[in-house]
């Protein structure tokens, strides 16, 4: 089982809906008609995004390289 990790999510107003953006994946976002709503939906833009990532990097695994900044 993946380990569990929290997100930051910024929720801002725009117009009449609700958008969300995480701050550690740019990528995942997410809105809707309120703010719990832009919360639900970028909770799972994230998922989406993490296994995309997941699969990519499973897939190009040989190719990798892992450095410390």
């Amino acid at each position: 089982m993946a380990q569990r990790r929290d997100y930051s999510i910024m929720v801002k107003k725009d117009g009449k809906f609700y958008v969300g953006y995480c701050i550690e994946i740019p990528q995942a976002r997410g809105q809707g008609n309120t703010k719990d709503e832009a919360i639900n939906d970028t909770k799972e833009a994230i998922k989406i995004c993490l296994s995309y990532l997941a699969d990519k990097k499973r897939k190009s695994s040989s190719k990798l390289v892992t450095v410390s900044v």
